[in-house]
């Protein structure tokens, strides 16, 4: 059985290196993004996630944006999605539910943290 992917998107090459460095040792494959624009071509062309994890402040289009483009996609209708982000707003975490966002978690981020989201998002154990 193929492991599940797990997307990340974030304008941060350093914000996605150590969402690498987190998750390594985890039972799932992890395709990085910089772009939302990038994920969405390549879940475009038939990459299929068993979670995606955002960040919310973006340029050119922002986490939100892209949970709502995601809710659009055929492929990620229901696909569990994460928000990790430096944001802590109450209005900001109540849009995102109202997407479909599955959770919320807040930068700096601790590995132990983010790979408990993981593995209760995807159940691998």
């Amino acid at each position: 059985m193929s492991q599940p992917i797990v997307i990340f998107v974030d304008d941060s090459e350093t914000a996605l290196a150590s969402t690498k460095i987190a998750t390594q040792g985890l039972p799932i494959e992890v395709k990085q993004y910089i772009s939302a624009g990038d994920a969405l071509n390549d879940l475009n062309a038939g990459v299929v996630p068993s979670l995606i994890i955002t960040d919310l402040n973006m340029p050119v289009m922002n986490g939100l944006e892209f949970l709502a483009a995601l809710r659009q996609l055929p492929v990620t209708q229901k696909t569990p999605v994460l928000m990790l982000t430096t944001e802590k707003k109450e209005e900001l975490k109540a849009e995102g539910k109202k997407l479909g966002l599955t959770g919320w978690i807040v930068k700096p981020f601790n590995p132990a943290q983010l790979k408990s989201a993981i593995n209760r998002v995807l159940r691998l154990g």
